[in-house]
């Protein structure tokens, strides 16, 4: 039985890479013998099979994501401090594949031992076009040597070919079955995510502040489900405008479909995004989706205008008209929306996607 290394930096955020690692580990689990090796406490905010082992570094990374200089620091300091027991761990377990999902954890690999390249999967997660400059060095040089890149989107799948890399297309696995179907009365706006510049949730209340000026909203509310650092800034946005009625800010919680069965429009405001779980996970509940069409993922899962609504990137007017129509339906087009949003959710295969999986570790690709 092959045996495969997950390394990540820890599995305790609720955040969708953690999710995507969750839902491989657990499949992979079905063939393989699969360790998750994380720097921080054993412990997986999303569950894990009870044959998916977890070890841990004891190097937890600790990020101030406001600082950029001093987030820097961090990363090298515990680059250092962890790669005698990486290399350790790595060389005692025999593994017959590493998996990573960012580019420093790969730079760890490799400092780990040049050998480890052969046997190095590299995940994308986030848009090829949101790297910062260092993040692009280290894919130039690496992502070439690596064994082979899985990439979510098609857009960085040919353009990670094209500079040479072993890339090959593998969408994420879906995380809920297509047994729900919500009916779309609720008056309820989704977003799920962590609370980042990147995500753009403050340009997300921005746009329902308008609405609710031009009385626009019609009864919706706005559930807005994360945690990061833009969270401080987004409930004083909250209460300055005066928006507590018609906005709320939750945690993330284990039991997420409870949020996705009250929802009845799922918003997406991200500057740059990879796959986008979220996107999928809303319309396996059959909930259309409004989301920018920003590299690199929303465009391989929403139609325009037929099971969801793609918003030039960043045309906020645009944005702020597609949602009062949707908000203001009459019409049934917001159903008739949700209903194809569900369709595209029940073709997604992920039979077919571990197959590619299995290609992939049986080095037929």
């Amino acid at each position: 039985m092959k045996k495969i290394l997950i390394f990540i930096n820890s599995m305790q955020p609720a955040g969708g890479i953690e999710r995507v690692v969750a839902n491989l580990a657990n499949s992979f689990s079905e063939k393989y013998e699969v360790t998750v090796l994380v720097k921080d406490d054993v412990n997986s905010f999303y569950e894990l099979n009870t044959n998916v082992k977890i070890d841990s570094l004891d190097t937890p990374l600790q990020l101030n994501m406001n600082m950029r200089i001093q987030r820097l620091y961090s990363l090298i300091i515990n680059l250092f401090k962890g790669n005698i027991s990486l290399r350790a761990y790595i060389n005692s377990g025999d593994f017959d594949y590493i998996y990573v999902t960012s580019p420093f954890n790969a730079l760890e690999i490799f400092l780990s031992g040049r050998e480890h390249l052969r046997k190095l999967i590299i995940s994308e997660h986030g848009s090829k076009f949101a790297y910062n400059k260092i993040y692009k060095i280290l894919k130039k040089y690496l992502y070439p040597k690596s064994y082979v890149i899985s990439v979510p989107t098609t857009m960085d799948t040919k353009a990670y070919i094209k500079e040479g890399s072993n890339a090959i297309y593998i969408p994420h696995l879906s995380t809920f079955p297509v047994v729900h179907r919500n009916n779309l009365n609720s008056k309820v706006v989704l977003n799920i995510g962590r609370l980042t510049s990147d995500k753009q949730q403050l340009l997300l209340l921005k746009i329902w502040n308008e609405l609710e000026k031009e009385k626009m909203l019609n009864g919706w509310k706005l559930r807005i489900v994360g945690k990061g650092e833009e969270e401080v800034s987004l409930k004083k946005y909250i209460e300055s405008n005066n928006l507590q009625n018609c906005v709320e800010i939750l945690p993330p919680t284990k039991s997420v479909d409870t949020f996705y069965k009250e929802a009845s429009l799922f918003a997406f405001t991200s500057k740059f995004e990879g796959f986008g779980m979220v996107l999928l996970e809303a319309m396996s509940f059959g909930i259309p989706c409004i989301s920018f069409d920003c590299p690199s993922g929303p465009r391989d899962l929403i139609v325009h205008k037929k099971n969801g609504v793609l918003i030039q990137p960043y045309d906020v007017e645009e944005y702020k008209r597609e949602m009062a129509i949707l908000l203001n339906d009459k019409s049934y087009y917001l159903k008739s929306l949700g209903e194809n949003a569900q369709l595209t959710a029940e073709e997604w295969c992920n039979e077919d996607i571990m197959n590619k999986w299995d290609k992939v570790l049986r080095r037929e690709i």
